[in-house]
């Protein structure tokens, strides 16, 4: 699905700084961003106003959210906006690559490692203007509401929902297991599994972070 980046972002370059222990990773984005148009590369992050970020393999075990890169912009400057990279795996629950803890950590962003030079592209003026970019499936990215001149959002269906199973969700985007959510409400971890399947059954999603995706496309739920 295009992107569609107002036309004031089109007058003038964005400054991305790429951060990433792998060499590989870095010669790729590089390579993918070197002939973009309105993208210029930059070594030191706290001249960008966008970071590409390839963060560090975490257990979603631990319960920590990941820490986001620190960038001393000095005084008077945003931080820039961080687009972090995934695996795009649904393997399991503990999946070291599940992006919710991500989203809850303040990421901007969200890209498959394999994403095109164009989606890469896009992503990066959405993000310079604002905008938050979910592509948990390349063929379904979501622009969430950060527009500075949004549309009027569509009241939110709360009542699709079971409280619990709005409590679920919640904790699904703050990046939780099933174990930690069972224990944060003091219920089962079968008993969570039961409200999971049912969150992924009522918003037709096919992976926990797909539920997500669409509780926020729905208006169900909103990522701050």
């Amino acid at each position: 699905m295009p992107l569609d980046i107002p036309s004031s972002t089109r007058t003038h370059a964005v400054c991305v700084a790429i951060i990433t222990r792998d060499p590989l990773v870095r010669a790729a984005l590089h390579a993918r961003l070197a002939t973009a148009s309105q993208v210029w590369l930059v070594d030191d992050p706290s001249r960008a106003s966008v970071i590409i970020w390839d963060p560090p393999p975490a257990s979603a075990a631990s319960g920590e959210l990941p820490t986001l890169p620190d960038i001393d912009v000095g005084p008077g400057r945003p931080s820039p906006a961080v687009i972090a990279l995934i695996n795009g795996s649904e393997g399991g629950e503990d999946n070291a690559e599940d992006p919710m803890p991500l989203l809850a950590a303040g990421v901007r962003g969200l890209l498959r490692r394999d994403t095109d030079a164009d989606r890469l592209r896009a992503t990066i003026l959405a993000a310079e203007f604002g905008l938050t970019v979910l592509d948990e499936d390349p063929a379904d990215a979501v622009i969430a509401a950060w527009s500075p001149s949004p549309e009027p959002a569509p009241a939110p269906k709360l009542d699709r929902l079971t409280p619990r199973e709005r409590e679920v969700l919640e904790l699904l985007a703050d990046g939780l297991s099933n174990r930690a959510i069972a224990a944060q409400l003091e219920i089962s971890a079968h008993t969570v599994k039961f409200h999971v399947d049912a969150l992924l059954d009522k918003l037709s999603a096919r992976s926990r972070t797909q539920v997500v995706v669409k509780a926020v496309r729905q208006g169900l739920l909103a990522l701050v």
